[in-house]
């Protein structure tokens, strides 16, 4: 069977006769089998099918459709494989199909129609249920204090205590019905610096949660649990103190002691051995952690321009041994330059001679009858003429080599001075990098000094009463100052405090006797779980159009007051979007800031720049104020997943789907390093605190931490694939990471070691 009639059967077996729309009959089955591969970012045979205008513009091979002429049209013609051309290629990458009879027939139609554009119908989202057991973690973020993290779980947001190892809270958004946070999947997640807000993404949306205050409500006091007073006497002797206070946890497994010399030390009840000294106050805790990061970022600092001074003292001796050389051309060409000169004159000379020896003989012939050369003249001349060519090229060869000698001696001299004056920068540079070396461990030192001296620190304080929380994983303090502490048990760190006010509430009422009694109360809250409330939502259903898909990355500013987001409509565009956050009013559209969409987004350090990645291969560089391109960095052959500025600024780390991550100096402007080793996407990185060491979550089942040079540091194996994503405590201390099994993994920055596995389901 011919085409034309095959086409026309096909035509009339569907039973076609309205005329067609683009968008609504025929762009669906084109972006599912052709657009992927044409279109405005991916033009292969720089053929873009987007639009009709496009497709009649054509590419390599010309228009891809004749307005009028289905049947005659290459793109009709490449769907049925006719005159040696197939669309889609078999085996493609795409995912890309034949089209169907239906849609050959339909494609004809509308070609024959006049292929004729029309408008897009902004698409109203159907939000259907996810799908019961996909509980994938995308997205993990982790508080600047290293108190908090956050997992998103399908279209849920889970928190979790850092400092207990506990489960918290799942924040829910209350117009969802389901208690969930999201209809969509939880793409993104972002604490803003202070902890007191976590930004979400989804699709088309931004919800930004603010930390809410939780009424008190006072609960019955709890008795305190009778101790065995031999087992008291035991753990004193092992404290070697004596004990102001004491309880038990209900099931009797731990007992807590208020000791004199200001402790409180929790104890196994069956060993007699204690499990863990709570000391230490909020404030302290923070302070020492502001000391931990100051020394890392100064040590930072000296590794830096440590660097510099070795690459410049090697830039001097390289410069040395130019100079020697120089001064050695000098030496050199002025010692065989008298000499040279000397010989001039001899060349000279003997040119004079030669040129009077033509002249002489061409006079001569000139005196002859009709002044013409006989045999023995012409023979004269001849040989004159030769000698007199020979003079000149000696001569001509004498001032060649003074010149030579003369431009030698100039160019070292020249040499010596353009050495000289590298020579003397880097010594200004040295001088530099040395003082800021020597400031920088100052400023290291007196932070060691203050740290060394807050370990020394005791209180004073006496605790007077002890209470374990209901799940004892918190114990809270009351000491003779009228201060209330509250630690975690399972890692001991100070989780909140407060003090009595100095004037209490005083209260003057008459006994039955007639006397009069004066009492005072006091009460101190501290320690309450916190609760996440949902603040605002940018985007969503009623202003669908500020996100054009999928929100895959967020970022705070590091001053909090900024929230910028990342996506793009895939192999469409990448968009960057900033938003002031108290007031969610958009501030920047940075609107095809990619050519694919934005994958992941970081702050510098000092808030001046954002760096994106994306799906376009590409990691680029902002200037937050002006949206001026800083830097646009390639190297990946895949998408760039994820991006994080080392805290000094002088380095962006990017983690690409090729299985690399990449560093790139900012002074530069150029890569520093490629580091391999992965065998599937890295899917997120990030640096641990103010240090050179870089987490690492990727498609194999390795957590890996890296320095930006290419050293690995630890590897935790025996992962399932394809963890999504992972971070750091600031301090490096703990470790979590996410991925497709829907567990949260928490270990030990330490050693590696496993101490939690949360699931999908709360307590």
């Amino acid at each position: 069977m011919k085409l034309l009639p095959l086409l026309m059967l096909a035509a009339a077996s569907h039973g076609m006769s309205a005329e067609l729309d683009f968008y609504q009959d025929i762009y669906p089955f084109l972006k599912a089998n052709c657009i992927s591969c044409h279109n405005k970012t991916t033009t292969k045979a720089d053929l873009d099918m987007e639009t009709p205008e496009m497709m009649k513009k054509g590419g390599e091979s010309g228009p891809s459709i004749l307005p009028g002429k289905g049947a005659e049209s290459l793109l009709v013609l490449a769907s049925l494989h006719q005159n040696d051309l197939e669309m889609p290629p078999a085996n493609n990458k795409s995912g890309a199909v034949n089209l169907t009879p239906k849609e050959v027939a339909l494609l004809t139609q509308w070609i024959n129609e006049g292929a004729k554009s029309s408008t897009q119908q902004q698409r109203t989202v159907s939000w259907q249920p996810l799908a019961a057991g996909v509980h994938p973690i995308y997205s993990v973020a982790v508080s600047q204090d290293g108190r908090y993290a956050a997992c998103g779980r399908s279209n849920q947001i889970f928190v979790y205590d850092l400092a207990t190892r506990q489960f918290i809270t799942q924040i829910t958004d209350p117009s969802l019905k389901d208690g969930t946070a999201h209809r969509a999947m939880v793409q993104s997640l972002a604490f803003s610096a202070d902890g007191t807000r976590l930004a979400s993404g989804s699709f088309r949306e931004v919800k930004i949660w603010h930390l809410a205050p939780i009424p008190t409500t006072p609960l019955p006091a709890q008795a305190a649990q009778p101790i065995n007073a031999a087992l008291l006497k035991k753990l004193a002797e092992a404290a070697k103190t004596t004990f102001t206070c004491h309880t038990a946890t209900a099931d009797g497994k731990q007992i807590v002691t208020g000791c004199a010399d200001g402790s409180v030390r929790v104890w196994d009840a069956t060993t007699a051995k204690p499990v863990m000294e709570l000391r230490g106050t909020v404030a302290l805790a923070k302070k020492t952690a502001e000391l931990n990061w100051a020394i890392a970022a100064q040590g930072l600092e000296q590794s830096f321009y440590k660097a510099e001074t070795t690459k410049t003292e090697a830039q001097n001796k390289a410069l040395d041994e130019l100079l020697k050389k120089a001064n050695e051309a000098i030496v050199s060409m002025k010692k065989v330059l008298p000499e040279k000169q000397k010989a001039l004159k001899p060349a000279t000379d003997a040119k004079a001679a030669a040129q009077k020896s033509v002249d002489d003989i061409q006079a001569q012939i000139a005196a002859l009858p009709e002044g013409k050369a006989d045999t023995v003249h012409a023979k004269q001349l001849k040989d004159a003429q030769e000698k007199l060519i020979t003079a000149t090229t000696a001569e001509t060869s004498a001032l060649s080599a003074i010149s030579a000698a003369e431009s030698n001696v100039k160019d070292a001299e020249e040499e010596v001075q353009r050495i000289t004056t590298s020579k003397s920068k880097n010594a200004t540079a040295l001088t530099d990098a040395n003082r800021a070396i020597e400031t920088s461990k100052k400023i290291q030192d007196k932070a060691s000094a203050e740290l060394a001296a807050l370990k020394q620190v005791k209180s004073t304080a006496k605790p007077l009463t002890l209470a374990f929380s209901s799940d004892n994983q918190r114990v809270a303090a009351l000491f003779d100052d009228r201060t209330l502490r509250v630690w975690a048990v399972a890692s001991g760190q100070p989780l909140a405090e407060d003090a009595a006010p100095s004037s209490p509430a005083t209260t003057l009422v008459q006994a039955a006797d007639g006397s009069f009694i004066a009492s005072q109360t006091v009460q101190i809250h501290a320690g309450a779980t916190p609760r996440w409330a949902l603040e605002r939502t940018l985007g969503g259903d009623k202003s669908s159009q500020v996100f054009a898909d999928r929100v895959n990355a967020l970022t705070f500013s590091p001053d909090g007051k900024t929230l910028a987001t990342g996506g793009g409509e895939l192999s469409r565009s990448g968009d960057i979007l900033l938003f002031d956050v108290s007031t969610g009013q958009l501030t920047q559209s940075w609107k095809d800031r990619h050519e694919d969409a934005v994958l992941s987004l970081d702050f510098s350090p000092d808030g001046k720049h954002l760096a994106s990645g994306a799906s376009d291969k590409i990691a680029k560089v902002t200037e937050v104020t002006t949206g001026k391109q800083m830097n646009l960095f390639e190297g990946h052959t895949h998408h760039v997943m994820s991006v994080d500025f080392r805290a000094d600024g002088r380095v962006l780390a990017t983690a690409g789907a090729d299985g690399v991550v990449m560093t790139w100096d900012m002074n530069l402007g150029e890569r520093k390093k490629k580091i391999e080793g992965w065998t599937k996407e890295v899917t997120s990185l990030q640096y641990i605190g103010a240090t050179n060491q870089l987490i690492t979550a990727a498609g194999d089942n390795l957590v890996r931490v890296v320095t930006d040079e290419g050293v690995q540091v630890r590897s935790i194996a025996n992962l399932p694939n394809f963890m999504q994503a992972a971070a750091s405590t600031p301090s490096g201390a703990l470790f979590i990471a996410g991925g497709e099994d829907s567990l949260l993994r928490l270990w030990d920055g330490a050693t590696g070691k496993e101490m939690a596995a949360f699931g999908s389901k709360t307590p």
